[in-house]
């Protein structure tokens, strides 16, 4: 019997389950294909890029946590829905002489009919879902997918099925809990208790719309001033007070409607919507708090999604710009202090070791893999370039120097992505022919400088423009014994990386080195015979590099091509999917809170509307209001979390310009389309709910 009343009950309530049925549908379809990423049968064609796909797994499992904890409180506060729009119905049957454990026995089946099909549904979308991300993972790797693959993890639908039986049971107990506290008469006049107003004056209201929008005014100033590259208070605070503003904002704001509306006489006294605004007067001042929690929850998915997937593109759209060689191989010598200047590298026997080879790093690095025994370093290169970035520890041209000549500093052009006491720290020197050596190597034309000039180099995006102006600015420098006049900008790469790495150094001719010029760091650029050499050249250099024998190259670091290729790609999926994960789930976990918010206000006036209809309103115009109430109900979290988007997107501009230009005005576009699908889906499922609910009265 009580299955059959459940299915029964499922069967006629099947719109009241729509919210329900599709958050857990979408809920369900995302777990399952972002766990099954990472599945070895299905990826097993990445390859080389194993170590990243297990970075990935790893990143999801933890991300997961946070997402289920998510999916159950959704589904427990969808549940309370429901449990709540049918109180009058459990209480009918009390009366008839069930016991509440019959009761508690019926919500249980309905939930687990609804939670199964939603499963099933899920599970299928799911795996159509993860079939996207198989190819899409396949396209950013640059791998081949041979014909058709199709992938299952039963692992994950397995972990999907025991996560979401898990919240099915919570959300059981907890509906269980409410109808054995629920007693009959409460039950029976669930749908005549009306919300407690917090807030009844309108000019206070005003006042504090006004300071509301003061404050988070200027957590916009305090946080685009300071930035986000170095924890201080000025952040906290921008923090703290862009939390407070939105909750004042919330709290005030259907006050402030309603002033603003009155003032307007013709519109306030226009149709309904007198009546429209009281009811969200009444709805937006008991509900202010969790409307200001959905404002930042949705403030973190827009910034995630759209940062999350800027800075993918920025990490992967200069990597053809930044791998020219087969490999690069560093060897830092010296570094420089903004207080004590130029501090040598303690090398000890591998420092002397390179001094006895004149800095010749292809010797160098040739003996060291004969010392080992690993091999033959000459017969993997078909050609090679070594660059020594020099600093002249007596005289150097450093940023305060640059800055005088423009008349502009760097952080003028760069903002809070340079860091404090940067104006004392020199440019290096690069002398001409080395560089052009480095070029050619590359298969790039040459610099050619005029008599009495030189060039300054840099890959950095972060300063092109200040570059660009300074050199419109021609200033002369001293350098050793010759003045030169700044003649050109380059920003080509002169090495393999991940992400820029020359800041800035000036190429001058041969003859204008200065004697008392030191090696700062050396690089040797090599060009590999195929890829087998490429990654053989790898290995004896870290061979090399990690070794103790002491007649060896002091060797610092090694890049390959292909391993920046697959750390960046890499890396910029596993920070694509984490954005694309975080982000949808907050989405529609916000959008799934605004719906039920909805409906159970549509259910709480039934009457209302109802009684509308018998004084003559037309069904139209009750319609129209209904979706004036829904419409701004789900667009002002929306609106206000866009704008603290927009600021926050402005300084994580900065923070990214490090690595490389962030453009974020194509993925903008892209994730506000993808949002507003699930967005606009959950408001029109509400306002078509909505609608039935006040038209059943």
């Amino acid at each position: 019997m009580h299955a059959k009343l459940a299915f029964g009950n499922v069967r006629k309530s099947i719109r009241d389950f729509g919210v329900y049925f599709i958050t857990i549908l979408l809920g369900v379809a995302v777990f399952y294909a972002f766990n099954s990423i990472t599945d070895q049968e299905a990826m097993s064609f990445i390859g080389t890029a194993n170590k990243m796909m297990e970075l990935l797994g790893i990143v999801i499992n933890g991300v997961s946590v946070f997402i289920v904890a998510i999916l159950a409180f959704l589904v427990i506060y969808a549940d309370r829905f429901l449990i709540k729009r049918r109180k009058k119905e459990f209480g009918m049957y009390l009366c008839l002489g069930m016991r509440q454990s019959d009761v508690i026995k019926i919500t249980a089946l309905e939930t687990l009919i609804v939670g199964a099909a939603s499963l099933a549904g899920g599970l299928l979308l799911g795996t159509l879902f993860s079939q996207a991300l198989l190819y899409l993972t396949a396209s950013l790797f640059a791998v081949d997918v041979p014909g058709f693959v199709f992938g299952f993890s039963a692992a994950a639908a397995l972990k999907t099925l025991a996560v979401f039986a898990a919240i099915f049971l919570i959300a059981a107990l907890a509906n269980s809990r409410t109808i054995m506290k629920a007693k009959l008469i409460d039950l029976l006049h669930a749908d005549s208790r009306n919300e407690v107003m917090k807030l009844r004056s309108l000019p206070l209201s005003l006042v504090l719309f006004i300071v509301s929008c003061i404050i988070i005014g200027i957590s916009y100033k305090l946080l685009i001033e300071n930035g986000l590259l170095e924890p201080s208070p000025e952040f906290a605070a921008a923090t703290a007070l862009v939390c407070i503003g939105t909750v004042l904002f919330f709290y005030s704001l259907s006050g402030f409607l309603l002033r603003l509306i009155q003032i307007i006489r013709p519109v306030y006294l226009r149709g309904l919507n007198m009546f429209t605004l009281r009811q969200l007067n009444s709805k937006v001042n008991t509900t202010f708090l969790s409307m200001s929690v959905i404002c930042i929850t949705l403030f973190l998915a827009i910034t995630s999604v759209c940062g999350g997937i800027g800075i993918c593109n920025t990490m992967t759209a200069g990597i053809e710009k930044a791998t020219s060689y087969s490999a690069t191989a560093r060897t830092v010598f010296g570094y420089y202090n903004a207080n004590d200047g130029y501090l040598a590298e303690d090398l000890g026997s591998f420092g002397e070791f390179a001094a006895s080879k004149d800095y010749d790093m292809l010797r160098g690095l040739e003996e060291s893999a004969d010392a080992l025994g690993e091999g033959d370093i000459g017969s993997l290169i078909k050609g090679a370039a070594q660059i020594d970035f020099m600093v002249d520890a007596e005289n150097s041209i450093t940023f305060d120097d640059l800055d005088a000549a423009l008349g502009k500093t760097a952080k003028d052009y760069a903002g809070q992505a340079i860091s404090e006491g940067y104006g004392a720290y020199p440019l290096y020197l690069l002398s001409l022919s080395q560089a052009n050596r480095a070029l050619e190597l590359a298969g790039k034309p040459a610099i050619v400088l005029d008599e009495g000039t030189c060039a300054i180099m840099s890959d950095s995006d972060l300063l092109a423009d200040y570059y660009r102006d300074l050199v419109k600015a021609a200033p002369s420098f001293q350098i050793g014994d010759a003045s030169l006049s700044l003649a050109q900008f380059d920003d080509r790469y002169l090495e393999t990386t991940p992400f820029p790495m020359n800041t800035g150094a000036l190429v001058i001719p041969d003859e204008a080195m200065p004697s008392s010029a030191m090696h700062g760091y050396s690089l040797l650029d090599v060009q590999c015979v195929s890829d087998e050499a490429e990654a053989e050249f790898e290995r004896i250099c870290d061979a090399i590099q990690n070794t103790d024998i002491a007649d060896t190259w002091p060797l610092s670091m090694t890049l390959t091509h292909q391993s920046v290729l697959d750390q960046s790609v890499g890396l910029s999926t596993v920070i694509a999917y984490l954005a694309v994960y975080i982000g949808f789930v907050l989405v529609m976990a916000c959008a799934a809170i605004l719906a039920i918010q909805q409906l159970s206000e549509a259910s709480d006036n039934a009457r209302r509307y109802g009684l509308l209809r018998k004084l003559g309103t037309p069904e139209g115009m009750i319609d129209r209001s209904l979706l004036a109430q829904i419409a701004i109900y789900f667009a002002f979290p929306l609106m206000l979390a866009i704008a603290h988007s927009v600021c926050a997107l402005a300084v994580v501009t900065d923070v990214v310009a490090v690595f490389g230009h962030l453009d974020i005005g194509r993925m903008a576009v892209m994730c506000a389309v993808a949002f507003f699908i699930v967005y606009g889906a959950y408001f029109l499922i509400t306002y078509a709910s909505a609608r039935r609910l006040a038209r059943s009265a």
